[in-house]
């Protein structure tokens, strides 16, 4: 028996905010509930708890003259409160258009369909490297990232659009043979609007942590910077898959802001992303969220921040799971679109103003991000 969890860190939401927490948590609480009767691979043999998810209304610093310095004061305060708990909040309010995000997924949906050979001609390197390009299922083992962990390869295969690379000028290889352009056309508009928003977090961070100049984090991002848009696709689950293979394995975000647009048929039964709560390390499935037709963002941050916020902020693990073995989910693909964020390689990252005597040694953004993808590759 998995003991339950009431509480939620609703503290400087709007009362519909705070509303809205109240019925997410008596929904999963009923998942919570109907899990204990259900039959899960023993990769999933895990209890859900009702989670302390927050969904935070970025519009007071998206429309930042129709909103006074107190509604900003409640997003931060909120802000401060998800990430020294679970580590993940979603927003809504951000403003990215919901045919942009659309045009995203099926562009994705699109590419991900043709032959494994033509996918491949969008090869550049291995995973990480400076260019994108495809990555096939079979390479990445994104559990070997936190030392130590030995894991098999992860059921994904996966696209990485660098703004500055993969452009609307962007030269496809000569392999691609009939490719004319990018296969993404959208997806240079979409990091724009992706950019966008994480200065609006950003600004959020530093009025969450003190900091007494609101564009602190600009000069960590200017170009070329570690963001990059990685368009991921879990195909239907293989029957072969090896025991505690996993469509994306346990493991923390290497560097700033993840913004992840998810599958929206994440759920219970059907598999999707988890994040495992640092107090009692259980995992917490996170749905899908949306109002007025906006789909909402999750938000993590990666290992960086818990460096600068000298571990007063958390960088929390999380995983996509497997479909329950043989239902109609497991036969069906799974699309999400994740756009990663990182300061410029050169950029030292050391404790923030105002956060104490430093835990960490000071380290470049580039050299931690290679040790982690050097032990992810498989």
């Amino acid at each position: 028996h998995c003991p339950k969890k009431f509480t939620s860190p609703m503290g400087g939401l709007s009362l519909a905010r705070a509303a809205r927490g109240l019925l997410w948590t008596s929904l999963l609480q009923s998942l919570a509930e109907s899990t204990q009767s259900a039959s899960f691979s023993a990769s999933q043999e895990e209890c859900f708890v009702t989670p302390q998810l927050v969904v935070v209304d970025v519009s007071p610093y998206v429309q930042f003259e129709n909103h006074t310095d107190a509604d900003r004061s409640s997003v931060a305060d909120a802000w401060n409160s998800a990430f020294s708990t679970l580590g993940v909040a979603q927003i809504i309010g951000h403003g990215v258009p919901t045919s942009l995000i659309s045009s995203v997924r099926e562009e994705a949906a699109a590419f991900f369909a043709r032959p494994n050979e033509e996918k491949a001609s969008f090869t550049y390197g291995e995973y990480g490297n400076s260019k994108g390009g495809y990555t096939a299922m079979g390479v990445e083992a994104v559990a070997q990232s936190v030392e130590g962990v030995e894991a098999p390869h992860d059921l994904v295969e996966n696209f990485v659009f660098r703004c500055e690379e993969n452009g609307p000028g962007m030269e496809p290889p000569a392999s691609a043979g009939g490719w004319d352009r990018t296969p993404f056309p959208s997806a240079e508009q979409y990091v724009v609007h992706m950019e966008r928003v994480l200065r609006t977090l950003h600004k959020i961070s530093a009025d969450a942590l003190g900091l007494e100049d609101r564009h602190y984090f600009d000069s960590f991002y200017t170009r070329p910077n570690g963001n990059a848009l990685r368009l991921a696709h879990y195909p239907p689950l293989p029957a072969d898959a090896h025991a505690g293979q996993v469509r994306y394995g346990e493991h923390t975000d290497y560097s700033g802001y993840t913004l992840l647009n998810q599958d929206p048929d994440d759920s219970e039964g059907a598999g999707g992303l988890q994040v495992q709560d640092p107090e009692t390390k259980q995992w917490v499935p996170v749905p899908p969220v949306a109002e007025n037709g906006e789909a909402g963002f999750v938000i993590n941050i990666g290992d960086l921040w818990k460096r600068w916020t000298n571990d007063r902020w958390t960088a929390t693990n999380h995983r996509v799971t497997n479909p329950r073995e043989g239902s109609e989910a497991a036969k069906k693909s799974r699309l999400s679109v994740v756009f990663f964020t990182g300061p410029r390689s050169d950029a030292m990252i050391d404790t923030l103003p105002g956060q104490g005597e430093s835990k960490h040694a000071p380290i470049s953004a580039g050299e931690h991000l290679r040790q982690k993808l050097a032990r992810s590759n498989v």
